[in-house]
């Protein structure tokens, strides 16, 4: 049978087809695509949970765990507790193995980002035609970064399906959302929220879109929809910790406004580089066309709008933050792109251009949909830590002095949140006097080598200081770590050459290991 007349009878059940190609390459990814993607997704996530689970406190945020004054950290505790909850009936079902704990967690992931490409179906049903809804889904289902981070845990990407279906709910009626869909709305929107604080600006969209739609009940209904969840979650859990209600999502905002130019400090138009970029162009600058020539309907268009809006002029801009609209604006902006194709007469004499940039996009799309979907992310760092875990480590020093800028080190996949993991930048430090400072039965036992620059006489001036040395291994960069490192020099990664130190040279494994 001809491929065309296989996607036409796909076509028939579209949301059946759709929801089981979507779920092929996310599946793959969460057994394949290990590790982690940014330093937010593990260790304010995956550390904090599992450090909970074992009785610790890994980022010490709660208040018991603080020194002197105790005060939040502007985290919210739904995403994180949520994995506490999985890994404490991990624990009890058996289930100690942190790399089989991460499959869990990223098919999970993959299961809740289907709802993204079911719902940005719907919508772009409702919006345009079947044929064009058809290949919105698909590249929603296969789009090529989206399978990866879909498995992720970035609460960019995990925010997206309550926003998705926030969406949903307020267009899929012809006119004006009934009271019911607005006050669901306004739950789901409260749900994002409690996932991310920072979608509160699509929901201000959203109200501002029912006010300017003259439907003052369906805006009071969103507002009160949206506040059940912020109240059971973000008050509730504050007030028990804190003893106040929404305590994170205050210091939240106020850090936020105090370090707006700590970390980064870009211009106002960059995340429309970004989208240019996400979208793969010429195809990208057609979406973004769309979505900025059509802005309806209104309660969807403007909702992404403000999140962009007010996105671009904060300061601090990195390009996940920005993740939580991209699905809705390849919705909104493709849908608008082909009913503008359709009526365009010179488009309509040059059909073979528009095939020839799908082409284009399609093949390249492809190319980054399988080499993402099979990348392992951090694969050096999770996999010497992951060595550490079968041996009786009782301490580390991670060697940096070549470049002085060592990455933090996911003690999850160690399983030892108690023994000292300490960094020596300075080449200058007296290695001896510094490693003394430690109780001797919880002196480091083991080093860890980042980088190879200069590595024979680093090895020797550690020796010298702290005796004789053993070569037990050595963890190398994953093929996407040395690619986005090539794109970007800024983003670290390195051989890490691991020895054994001292009288405990030859390290015995650890029991259950």
């Amino acid at each position: 049978m001809p491929l065309q007349d296989h996607f036409t009878r796909m076509q028939q059940r579209p949301l059946f087809w759709l929801t089981v190609i979507a779920l092929v390459p996310r599946i793959l990814a969460a057994f394949f695509s290990g590790g982690y993607f940014a330093h937010d997704d593990h260790f304010l996530m995956i550390e904090a949970a599992q450090s909970w689970a074992d009785g610790h406190d890994y980022n010490n945020w709660l208040p018991w765990n603080q020194q002197g004054d105790p005060r939040p950290t502007g985290h919210v505790m739904l995403y994180p507790g949520l994995h506490y909850l999985l890994f404490k009936a991990c624990s009890l079902a058996g289930l100690n193995d942190p790399s089989a704990k991460m499959v869990l967690v990223r098919l999970l992931h993959a299961l809740w980002s289907l709802v993204t490409v079911r719902v940005g179906y719907r919508i772009a049903l409702r919006l345009s035609n079947p044929g064009t809804a058809w290949n919105i889904g698909l590249l929603l289902a296969l789009y090529g970064f989206m399978p990866f981070l879909s498995v992720r845990n970035l609460v960019e990407v995990v925010a997206i399906p309550p926003l998705m279906l926030c969406g949903w709910l307020l267009v899929r009626r012809e006119g004006a959302p009934s009271n019911t869909d607005a006050w669901l709305a306004g739950l789901c929107a409260g749900l994002a929220m409690d996932l991310r604080f920072q979608t509160i600006f699509f929901s201000f969209g959203t109200g501002l879109a029912l006010l300017l739609s003259r439907n003052l009940r369906g805006a009071v209904l969103f507002v009160l929809g949206m506040l059940v969840p912020l109240l059971l979650v973000n008050a509730v859990v504050d007030l028990v910790i804190w003893g106040r209600p929404f305590a994170e999502m205050t210091e939240y905002v106020q850090y936020n406004m105090a370090n707006s130019t700590t970390y980064f400090d870009q211009p106002w138009y960059n995340y429309l580089l970004v989208l240019a970029g996400v979208f793969i162009p010429p195809f990208s600058l057609a979406v973004l066309f769309g979505f900025f020539r059509r802005p309806r309907p209104l309660l969807l268009w403007l909702p992404v709008f403000n999140f962009l809006f007010f996105h671009s002029l904060f300061p601090n801009k990195q390009e996940r933050f920005i993740l939580t609209i991209v699905p809705l604006v390849l919705v909104l902006g493709g849908t608008a792109w082909e009913a503008f194709r359709a009526r365009s007469q010179w488009w309509r004499g040059h059909r073979g251009l528009w095939k020839g940039v799908m082409a284009w996009t399609w093949g390249v799309n492809l190319l980054l949909l399988v080499t993402l979907t099979f990348s392992y992310s951090k694969h050096e760092r999770v996999e010497a830590m992951l060595m550490m875990r079968n041996l009786a480590v009782r301490g580390i020093i991670v060697e940096d002095t070549a470049l002085q800028d060592p990455p933090m080190f996911p003690r999850f996949y160690w399983g030892n949140w108690d023994a000292p993991l300490r960094y020596l930048t300075d080449p200058a430090t007296d290695i001896r006097a510094w490693a003394d400072e430690v109780p001797a039965d919880r002196r480091a036992d083991v080093v860890l080598f980042l980088g190879e620059e200069e590595l024979p006489e680093r090895v020797a001036r550690m020796g010298a200081a702290l005796g004789p040395m053993r070569l037990v291994g050595q963890a190398q960069p994953g093929l996407l770590d040395r690619v986005v490192h090539w794109l970007n020099p800024v983003n670290r990664n390195a051989v890490i050459t691991i020895y054994a130190i001292g009288e405990r040279n030859g390290l015995p494994v650890r029991a259950g290991g």
